[in-house]
Parts: structure tokens; sequence; C-alpha cells
């Protein structure tokens, strides 16, 4: 049975059920109909109106309808200067009722207006609980997405916020950006691919979602690898790439991916054109971009200024291609002896030989360094 909220008692819903929305409704359907229609708040006040001197007055009938939890006919006879004939008939939300529709007019005759009505300012209260309801539940995983990249969440916190949110999981965790696929253009997710993302996922049990930096967050716990690899296969798509943490996370853990997660959406750039990639093997990428401008011009100074650009190509493709020469010379399209002829031309201007580890190494912070440097984004 439906129940109003009485006395001083604070009713959570009141904020669904506004002054500014309960005349937009009037508005669009006063035009529609032949009669006066007045909306109520949960205290008899009315809120919205054909007739704007009413405003803010206390409805009397609205009060009877509220006290009783039932419809309220006003014939002819009994109407005075306060009340009009007419019906006012409860407005019911979760089983609370947190206001009045009031049709004025012959009581035989508006009654089923009156329903009609009702049913319809309910269905839109309903329809605007759950967006302020969705709203309210994406900022608070964003604002739990953002603790976790600023250390500010321990793991008794994000237990207790994922329980607030009404989404308890437990370890081992998993946290993933989806971010645009190389060479779309932008380092941002266009909107509309964001919304598609998250309704994609919507009601995936051990799971929560967020627009954050441009990209969709996907935090995931208490999941099996084959219930994580079901969650991927659902955010893959032709024009977007998957950034991915540890399969099975602790909550320390969980914290360190997403702060080198938030540092490396930063500098998107850095990020490889990989469809999927792991943070784990990211940790180049990373120390770039925490390291100053200063730094990286003078890394690009010393290692890349003596290089022209066809031994800088050489120099990225031997990277890419894991050190194998047959594979950077087929990439290159180049005879084996000029690969290596270049390689030893690098090395006569820079000292490091890239087909060792170490040297390998330094190169590939240079290039980074390089990119970071054109990024008109990067901030010093």
């Amino acid at each position: 049975m439906t129940w109003a909220v009485q006395g001083g008692d604070e009713d959570e819903f009141a904020y669904v059920f506004t002054d500014e929305l309960a005349q937009r409704v009037v508005d669009q359907v006063s035009p529609r109909l032949a009669y006066n229609v007045n909306l109520m708040d949960r205290k008899g006040r009315i809120i919205g109106s054909v007739d704007g001197s009413r405003i803010g007055t206390v409805h009397a009938g609205a009060l009877q309808a509220i006290r009783d939890g039932r419809p309220v006919l006003v014939d002819t006879d009994e109407q005075s200067a306060d009340v009009r004939a007419g019906i006012n008939i409860p407005l019911a939300l979760d089983g609370r009722i947190v206001g009045v529709v009031g049709v004025t007019g012959d009581p035989g005759e508006v009654e089923s207006v009156g329903n009609v009505l009702a049913l319809t300012v309910e269905l839109l209260l309903r329809n605007e609980q759950h967006r302020d309801s969705s709203r309210w539940r994406e900022t608070a995983v964003r604002e739990l997405l953002l603790g976790l990249v600023n250390g500010t969440v321990a793991e008794t916190g994000l237990l207790e916020a994922l329980r607030h949110i009404g989404s308890p999981m437990t370890p081992p965790w998993n946290v993933t950006a989806v971010i645009p696929a190389a060479g779309s253009g932008s380092w941002s997710l266009p909107s509309s691919t964001s919304v598609a993302l998250l309704r994609r996922i919507q009601g995936t049990s051990h799971v929560v979602a967020a627009e954050l930096q441009g990209a969709v967050w996907v935090l995931s716990g208490s999941a099996t690898d084959r219930e994580l690899a079901a969650t991927w296969e659902r955010l893959r798509s032709a024009d977007v790439r998957l950034v991915t943490g540890r399969r099975e996370a602790s909550a320390r853990e969980l914290s360190v991916d997403a702060a080198r997660l938030g540092i490396l959406l930063a500098r998107a750039h850095l990020l490889p054109a990989d469809s999927e990639i792991e943070l784990s093997a990211l940790a180049p990428e990373v120390a770039v971009a925490q390291q100053s401008r200063d730094i990286s011009h003078d890394t690009v100074e010393r290692v890349l200024t003596p290089l022209s650009t066809i031994l800088r190509d050489t120099a990225r493709a031997f990277l890419a291609q894991n050190l194998s020469i047959a594979a950077a010379a087929t990439a290159l399209d180049v005879h084996r002896n000029t690969l290596v002829q270049r390689l030893d031309r690098i090395e006569q201007l820079t000292g490091l030989n890239l087909r060792t580890f170490d040297h390998a190494v330094a190169m590939r912070l240079a290039l980074l360094a390089a990119t970071v440097l054109k990024d008109p984004h990067h901030e010093a």
C-alpha cells in the first residue's frame, strides 16, 4: 500500500518532483485539455498550475488525498472559494506519495482524465528518478576511480564505496581503459562511443564503469578469467583499443595500475597502436610521461639530434621488431646488409649499439621523449 511522508520527515524522493518539472508538465498538457490542471507537492503546495496566482498556495483537496492515500472527488455543491470541483489523485513513486495531480471540472467528466494524467506524471517521475540515479551512480564510480588514481582509496574504502554504489565486489581486481583506435584523429572517445560502451556492459555482474580522461574506465572484481574475458569482448570494436591492468590484482596492485593508467591517459599519444595493450609492458612510457620537459629535451638532443630521419625510422622499426634484423629489414623493405650498415652508423653517431638490451632501452626512451616534445598538450 502506498503511504505518505507526514510531518517534518524528509521525503527522499522530493528532489525528483521539482517546481520546474511540475510547471513544465502543466505547460505541456494544458493546451490539450479543456480543464484546469494543478500539480501539488507532498505538502499539498501547488507547484504547477495554469493559474499562476495559485502557485505556492496550499490545496485542501490535495492535503486530503495525501492524508488518505486515495483520490478525492469534490462535487460542485461541495466547492468553495478555496476548493473547486474536480478530482485530486495522489502520485506514488516507489510506494511513497510524492505529490498530487488535480483536475478542475465536473468529477464525472474529469475522473478518467485525471487517472490518465496521474499515470503519465508517475511515468515521467520514474524516468526522471532513473536518470538522476544513473547520473549519481556514474559520478560515484568516477570519484572512486579518481581515488584509486590519486592513491586516496584503500581496500576498506574501496569495498565500502562499491557497496554504497550497489555493486559489492571483492578481490581479485582488474582495471581496464577503452581508448580510441590509433589513427582515429582524437585521443578522447566521442561521447556517442562512450555512451554505447557503457550501455554494452550495463548490467554485467562484477563490473562498474564510468567515463574519465576521455576514456571509458572499467573496474572488475570478484571475476573469473572467463567473466573478465567476456567483459573485454563486449568492449571490443573496430575503433577502440583496450589498455588492461593485471588480471588478478590485489587492492594495492589495483591502485598502482590505476595510477599508471591515469598517467598514460594524460599522454595518450605515447601508447602503442596495438588494439590491446598491457600496462605491464608500458614501464618506459610511464617513466617518460612523468619526466620533466627539460629531461626529455636533453635526451632527444643527446641521442636523436645526430640521426637523420632515415636512421630514426630504422631505430624505431628495429625496436618494434624486438631487435630482429631479419624482421626489421622486411618491415623497412631493405636488404639485411643495408639494415646492418644503418645500425652500425647509429652506433657511430650515438654510441648506442641497438643489438644490446640496455642500449635498445635507451633508444626507446629517446624516441618516446621525442613524441612527448611533439605533443602540444604536454605541460612543463
